[in-house]
């Protein structure tokens, strides 16, 4: 969905335990396995550290560093630019995991973007964040019951 700030994916049901959702969003080493959009992503979860991404938003993959903002395990994680006065855009992205049930959990992601050029940032790139966040989240979802499905039959 995108509005005049904001752009987020698709809620998505995910049908896994919001824990091991979460193990599979934190486990930043091995995104090569599920997410196209970002195949590769270098951090720690400690709020501050630098989030060394590759992102691929239709041109190929762009290197893009963020900076970690938020950690809730098992609720949400977020990171964004470095956001210093006069940038002409400051964003934050933030995925939200809501449980459901014991085996069933929620996810969104949401970019709130900021600054004297959201207006014109919107225009050209909300689509392509709308499409890259969504690719995701499905992915995650692919991922985290492939998981799941592993687990309960073993």
């Amino acid at each position: 969905m995108i509005s005049k700030d904001t752009v987020s994916s698709d809620e998505v049901i995910i049908e896994a335990p919001v824990a091991l959702v979460w193990e599979v969003l934190v486990d930043f080493p091995n995104y090569s396995l599920w997410n196209t959009v970002c195949p590769s992503c270098e951090t720690e979860l400690v709020l501050g550290a630098p989030v060394t991404m590759q992102v691929d938003l239709g041109f190929g993959l762009q290197e893009q560093v963020e900076y970690m903002s938020l950690i809730k395990p098992q609720e949400a994680i977020a990171w964004g630019m470095e956001n210093k006065p006069g940038d002409p855009i400051h964003a934050v992205r933030t995925q939200y995991l809501e449980s459901l049930d014991e085996n069933r959990c929620s996810y969104i992601s949401v970019d709130i973007f900021s600054g004297e050029a959201v207006d014109g940032m919107m225009e050209l790139m909300a689509e392509r964040v709308e499409q890259g966040f969504n690719l995701c989240a499905y992915a995650l979802k692919a991922r985290c019951e492939h998981l799941f499905g592993l687990t309960k039959n073993a």
